[in-house]
């Protein structure tokens, strides 16, 4: 009896062995190596062979034009990567959440994603009013989060997991005083802006671009001329910057409200060369702004962040056409691709090191420059997002609106 007692005990002991060296196993099957050897696992959302992500972008009202084209974008860019073999083994999984525009239903995404999804990172999170609203939980949580849909400043600013790209408005206003003085020859200028963080920031930017060159005198204080976004009539706006007697009109305003102004300045007759953001650099708002104002738009002038010819854009348009053939390339398209690109490229440097710190200290030593964004590049503390921009015309090509490029990329230095 006391020797198969000793026989049980024996096998108890080896089982319990073969279960400790299997569970070891197992974990070590989701691990990598840190640069002290040690084992460390992967973050959430990364299994041997798939990357799971998410994205919140308006897909259904009013504003689907704008969500719909931009996350078609970004999904054939992860197909044509998953249909190479993926990234470094791994297929990109790509949930998508649609916030309608609304802030609160942007937060409630971004939660669902990150707490009930488990994703490893949020990708290409479009919108200023939700990417603001959600920004404190993603902060607090420290997923990485690559690439928005907004220009809003105190992304720059929120901490060593936000990657932005876009140009944030406050430094774009900045090189619009460069241009406004190098390109356009300008004396006096007017600024109509929307009077919210968009509007506000691109001013403040102007302003502070103006002091560095030792140019304020270039815009008097009653060239400062608010508008509200979901103002229908500019007359007295307008009225203003006529009476200035301008050589050039900045209007930092978002879609709606510039189609507004330049069919107001149609009307009362103002033919002065204008210069818009680069949120306005899009055929869906030269169709919009055309309609009203045919003859004034061809003043306008928008600034771009994009290397956009034939070459650049081919990938895309094949993609596109394979995955997408009934939506639309437009900038929104290129914009959710390049939030593709910019993600991707942060994995490949990372390589196996997919923990939450490996990705993020991948990305703080990122200089990419073979999308369709000049280059974009990070260090540690240094979120800028995209510095090279350049200015397109308005031209009429065949009786269609175009952007044509009128100036070379440049940053503001």
């Amino acid at each position: 009896m006391l020797k198969n007692l000793k026989k049980r005990k024996s096998i108890l002991l080896v089982l319990s062995l073969l279960l400790t060296l299997s569970l070891l196993a197992c974990n070590q099957e989701a691990a990598v190596n840190n640069e002290a050897g040690d084992k460390v696992e992967y973050a959430q959302g990364i299994t041997e062979d798939t990357i799971k992500i998410g994205t919140i972008a308006v897909q259904s009202g009013v504003l689907s034009f704008i969500g719909t084209p931009y996350v078609a974008g970004m999904e054939s860019y992860f197909n044509m990567i998953n249909e190479n073999g993926g990234v470094n083994g791994r297929k990109i999984e790509l949930l998508k959440k649609d916030d309608e525009f609304k802030p609160d239903k942007a937060v409630a995404a971004v939660e669902s994603l990150i707490y009930d999804d488990e994703v490893f990172a949020i990708v290409g999170q479009l919108g200023t009013p939700g990417v603001v609203a959600a920004q404190d939980i993603v902060k607090e949580k420290g997923i990485p989060s690559v690439y928005f849909g907004s220009g809003a400043v105190s992304l720059t600013k929120a901490g060593e997991n936000f990657f932005p790209v876009q140009p944030n408005y406050v430094y774009e206003g900045k090189l619009m005083s460069k241009y406004a003085f190098e390109e356009f020859k300008a004396d006096k200028v007017v600024v109509m802006y929307q009077n919210d963080d968009v509007g506000r920031d691109g001013l403040e930017g102007f302003k502070d671009g103006l002091k560095e060159l030792d140019k304020s005198s270039m815009l008097p204080s009653e060239g400062e001329i608010a508008f509200g976004a979901s103002d229908t009539d500019f007359t007295v706006q307008i009225q203003k910057a006529k009476e200035q007697d301008p050589d050039l009109i900045i209007i930092y305003g978002l879609g709606g409200a510039t189609s507004g102004i330049l069919k107001g300045m149609e009307g009362l007759g103002v033919n002065k060369p204008m210069l818009t953001t680069y949120s306005n650099a899009d055929a869906s708002f030269l169709k919009m702004a055309s309609k009203g104002a045919p003859n004034v738009i061809e003043n306008l002038n928008v600034m771009g962040w994009l290397e956009v010819n034939g070459e650049s854009l081919k990938p895309l348009n094949e993609a596109m056409k394979k995955y997408y053939p009934d939506v639309p390339v437009n900038a929104y398209t290129m914009a959710g691709w390049v939030a593709g690109e910019t993600f991707v490229a942060g994995v490949k440097k990372a390589g196996d090191n997919l923990t939450w710190d490996g990705y993020i200290k991948a990305m703080n030593n990122l200089k990419f420059t073979e999308g369709l964004a000049p280059e974009i590049s990070y260090e540690p503390g240094v979120r800028q997002g995209v510095t090279k921009m350049a200015v397109s015309k308005v031209v009429k090509n065949n009786g269609q609106y175009e952007f044509k490029v009128k100036t070379a990329f440049k940053e503001f230095e």
